[in-house]
């Protein structure tokens, strides 16, 4: 008898946190200048199974992040995808992103898989305003956030984008 209370306690209080040991939505792009070299360098996390579920959505693709053998062109799914997704003018004119990388890790805070994708823009000698738009998996999921920490001219800029708010401005002096 204690054996079966103790395997519902462990039932009722285990698997309710098994199944959501994600629930929330959220993504974080930064973003840092470099006016020496004219680079605009853009880091973005997502996570894997979001990344993989927007993609699955729209494309009809599993690009198999869960299953650690991931498919030969998961790259270009990913990299089609954050491009059609995200878009920076600096001082009112766009600027083209390059992108660089992509590498798949394991989140440090929760049990989670993280794909980083790794973006230059050049050609970027000084930043008075940066406008950016991203919009990535809030397609997907009502209530995506996305992060943006932008690093210029000695000062740090955070905006908090989503659904509502997929576009926001910001000015350096």
């Amino acid at each position: 008898m204690r054996k079966k209370i103790a395997m519902a306690l462990l039932m009722v209080g285990v698997f309710p946190i098994v199944l959501m040991a994600h629930q929330f939505y959220v993504s974080i792009t930064s973003m840092q200048h470099h006016p020496e070299t004219q680079k605009l360098s853009i880091r973005v996390r997502l996570f894997a199974n979001d990344l993989e579920e927007s993609i699955f959505q729209e494309q009809g693709v599993r690009l198999g992040f869960w299953t650690n053998s991931p498919l030969e062109n998961a790259q270009a799914y990913v990299e089609s995808y954050v491009s059609s997704r995200l878009f920076i003018s600096v001082n009112d004119s766009p600027i083209r992103l390059n992108f660089i990388s992509q590498k798949v890790e394991s989140a440090e805070v929760i049990d989670d898989t993280v794909i980083i994708c790794e973006l230059e823009a050049y050609d970027v000698s000084e930043i008075a305003t940066i406008q950016v738009r991203n919009s990535l998996l809030i397609e997907t999921f009502d209530d995506q956030i996305n992060i943006v920490n932008i690093r210029a001219n000695n000062t740090k800029k955070v905006m908090n984008l989503d659904r509502k708010l997929p576009k926001d401005q910001v000015a350096f002096h």
